[in-house]
């Protein structure tokens, strides 16, 4: 396909440059360009040989297309073709590559770089072919540099006539944006060509006016289709400027500027917009992560004052009915009558007492916390027996050599372990839960294993970093009473000391919380 693209588009344009002052354009250049910078590196031995065969085939002296004029058959022929050329272009193409990824005309660096680099082949590819010709003719400098200006002109012109759309129709990406207008413009942009041609069979030459007003559409469909309209421009005013040439005893030189002139124009304006649009979007994108962050941070905050109040509420309440009531008994067995004092009666309510305020200070601050390892605070604290009370059949397994954690972490590590056994008892109507603490070199993972019916994809999609049962749900802003706020208050957590919370969930297999740390 390459290779038949390549010679057809070499026959056009021949047949083109045969016309009385029309603009010089090869679009082989471009085709070959297009080709070596958009297909992978391993296909460039088989375009080469591809081309080098069919063109030796059609232009080996005697051949099809040969010319007196190409010299060919010689050594610095066979040098030129084999060698020096494919070595110009792979090397200029390869390293242009390794700076700039594909598409390549989609912002403004990409688009003059491309510009650049295809400008450079042009000239180095002229110097290599017109060179071995004047060589071997023994050409004057002065006579050598006008023709290779000439050859690389028109060599540019062919590349950046065709070599965009290519590179649009290869990538496909920025396609979506084709509508019915982009069709009414395009077909009354070849109405107003034939018009100029009807016209000038009839003697009145229209071809200035509409070589001119050929800038408007193009400018506005660079503006409108972004990298698509800017390629279809591209090919349109080589078209304009060919059918004007045509129609006109100027000079192919000032047709070719217009080409160029207009073209970098349009490339460059198209990629602008896209560039625009692509900041837009990604601007965007920012904006709805933020306000999703905006949201679960004023869901955090409210919840952390209910949760202030309520553990208000609950000490209020613990301190009048428990606390008091046992502190009244206790002062009316003191005021009785000494020899009717229950010595172990009254021991036994202080104990009690104790135990109950042990138990009310032990929920705002883990007992050990501060100095004991965060396994055996959990060991010791409300969490089992609160899995106990709830009937609920559970294990506590811990693995490795333990690491010493320091306060903080330990207060986050349990309340991360707290809240997850929290939502299993809640909302996983499970029958067994297991905690695991592992140590392992570098990490510590603390997990929290239930069997139960899995957390519903409204509140895992927003909240978890994974979720094996489901993906790509709509994010919304969380409510209070629902799993999603105890989520992303272990994952707030899980940040502040610098770990990661993973989280697997299924209707049948249940829960798995994980909390990973690392222990330098």
């Amino acid at each position: 396909m390459y290779t038949a693209l390549f010679h057809s588009v070499w026959l056009i344009s021949t047949q083109f440059e045969i016309i009385a002052s029309t603009v010089s354009w090869y679009l082989p250049a471009g085709v070959r360009f297009a080709a070596f910078m958009l297909l992978p590196l391993r296909s460039w031995p088989m375009l080469l040989f591809s081309e080098k065969l069919t063109h030796f085939v059609l232009f080996h002296p005697g051949g099809i297309l040969d010319n007196t004029a190409f010299l060919s058959g010689s050594l610095g022929w066979y040098l030129v073709h084999l060698l020096l050329s494919p070595a110009l272009l792979c090397t200029s193409v390869y390293i242009f590559r390794r700076c700039f990824k594909a598409p390549y005309i989609s912002n403004i660096n990409s688009t003059l770089a491309t510009l650049g680099v295809g400008l450079i082949i042009s000239v180095v590819l002229g110097a290599v072919f017109i060179g071995r010709r004047a060589i071997e003719l023994q050409t004057d400098i002065t006579v050598f540099f006008p023709i290779l200006f000439d050859f690389s002109l028109g060599d540019f012109v062919g590349l950046i006539v065709l070599c965009p759309l290519l590179f649009v129709l290869y990538d496909r990406e920025h396609l979506h944006r084709v509508n019915t207008t982009l069709y009414w413009i395009i077909g009354a942009w070849l109405f107003l060509l034939l018009l100029s041609s009807y016209a000038y069979s009839h003697g009145t030459n229209i071809s200035y006016q509409v070589k001119y007003l050929a800038v408007f559409p193009a400018l506005f469909l660079s503006y409108r289709y972004a990298v698509t309209g800017s390629a279809l421009s591209c090919l349109l005013v080589g078209v304009t400027a060919f059918v004007v040439a045509s129609q006109s005893d100027l000079s192919p030189l000032e047709h070719q500027f217009y080409i160029i002139a207009l073209c970098v124009s349009c490339l460059i304006l198209g990629a602008s917009v896209n560039h625009a649009e692509q900041m837009n979007k990604a601007l965007r994108d920012k904006n709805e992560a933020l306000e999703v962050a905006v949201n679960n941070a004023q869901a955090l905050s409210s919840k952390l004052v209910n949760l202030q109040e309520d553990e208000r509420k609950r000490l209020s309440r613990d301190l009048h009915d428990d606390f008091g009531h046992r502190i009244v008994d206790l002062k009316l067995q003191l005021s009785l009558n000494a020899s009717n004092i229950n010595q172990d009666s009254l021991l036994n309510k202080i104990d009690a007492l104790y135990e109950a305020m042990k138990k009310s200070l032990g929920s705002l601050r883990p007992s050990g916390i501060d100095t004991l390892p965060i396994e055996a605070v959990i060991q010791g604290s409300t969490i089992l027996s609160t899995l106990k009370n709830s009937h609920i059949d559970y294990g506590f397994e811990v693995t490795g050599l333990p690491y010493s954690f320091t306060s903080q972490q330990k207060i986050h590590i349990y309340r991360i372990i707290q809240e997850a056994v929290t939502n299993s008892i809640k909302y996983a109507d499970a029958t067994r839960l297991t905690i695991e603490i592992n140590y392992a070199g570098s990490t510590s993972t603390f997990c929290v294993v239930d069997n139960g019916k899995g957390i519903p994809a409204q509140f895992s999609g927003s909240s978890s970093e994974h979720s094996s049962s489901t993906n790509h749900h709509t994010s919304h802003t969380p409510t209070l009473h629902t799993p999603t706020l105890g989520l992303l208050s272990m994952k707030e957590r899980a940040k502040l000391i610098e770990g990661s919370i993973h989280i697997d969930t299924s209707a049948t297999s249940g829960t798995s919380v994980c909390l990973t740390v690392p222990t330098p």
